[in-house]
């Protein structure tokens, strides 16, 4: 199989070659929890049942998850024992089933979706960085009830500084359009857990406020009230951040009171925003392979 599942179009075949993600041909998976710290219509009351891959498609120089995104740390598994993954994390009760850092484990979700579902009757959350592909979102519609991804830059040179990633904007902004077409607003049941939608990410990062503005008015533009919006103030400097010193730090109370005066002024019809005190490693699981036992 030659890959160019996702933007990078690497061509290679990951059984002999690996391509800019470093990903396997196969499923490798870091870590599964219960996970109480995402949003609160995602985690609720039971947590949120997900499964962090090792690997990324993008390369952040402030990955806070650096040790599976860029080091690759992680397990091979079988597809047999990603679907046991799955169940052990519903017979704990969990409210959905959340994919995190799908992407380039895109070719075998696809084929695999159908068989959880048949299973396992919880919404299935993408969670992603949204560098994809809108063709190969496509193969997606049905398998996926909630999309959850991130929107991290306006400016095209700081996706590339910081992220590797060539024409993000722009090919995020795409992504997102497919994922709103595929399953609509926000829905919420009777306990106001996340059953269908949208929920875009931004975490705000320091000195580059005004592209966190362009990202929230981008939002607000192309989707009004078809999605919510997460603002994140959990960024703290990590991985190789301390080589590029305008992100070496938090963001400070006046930074976060801008962009959370201007997502307010937005009007946004539901969401999210963190206190500046959620940048803290503590909240940063803690990724262990025994719990794949």
């Amino acid at each position: 199989m030659k890959c160019n599942i996702c933007p990078h179009n690497c061509n290679v075949d990951r059984l002999n070659q690996l391509g800019v993600c470093q990903a396997p041909v196969n499923f490798k998976v870091a870590h599964i929890q219960l996970h109480y710290w995402e949003e609160p219509c995602i985690s609720g009351t039971n947590g949120s049942g997900t499964i962090f891959f090792s690997h990324c498609n993008l390369k952040c120089v402030f990955c806070q998850n650096f040790e599976i995104s860029q080091k690759g740390n992680g397990k091979i598994i079988s597809e047999d024992e990603f679907i046991e993954l799955c169940s052990k994390l519903k017979n704990q009760g969990v409210h959905n089933i959340n994919l995190a850092t799908p992407t380039c484990y895109s070719h075998l979700l696809i084929e695999i979706l159908p068989k959880v579902k048949a299973k396992i009757n919880l919404p299935i959350i993408w969670n992603s960085n949204a560098y994809e592909k809108t063709e190969t979102l496509k193969q997606l519609n049905g398998l996926v009830d909630v999309y959850l991804p991130d929107f991290k830059y306006f400016n095209e040179d700081m996706a590339l500084t910081y992220s590797g990633a060539k024409n993000y904007y722009k090919t995020a902004l795409n992504a997102i359009k497919e994922m709103v077409n595929q399953v609509g607003e926000v829905k919420l049941n009777k306990d106001d857990l996340v059953q269908k939608g949208v929920i875009i990410r931004h975490i705000a990062l320091p000195n580059h406020i005004d592209d966190s503005k362009q990202i929230l008015k981008t939002i607000k533009d192309n989707f009004g009230d078809k999605v919510w919006v997460s603002l994140m103030s959990q960024y703290y400097p990590a991985y190789q951040a301390k080589n590029f010193p305008e992100i070496n730090r938090l963001l400070t109370k006046q930074e976060y009171e801008e962009i959370k005066n201007y997502y307010e002024e937005l009007n946004f019809s539901g969401g999210y925003f963190q206190e500046l005190d959620s940048a803290n490693k503590l909240y940063t699981p803690k990724f262990d392979k025994k719990s794949l036992e």
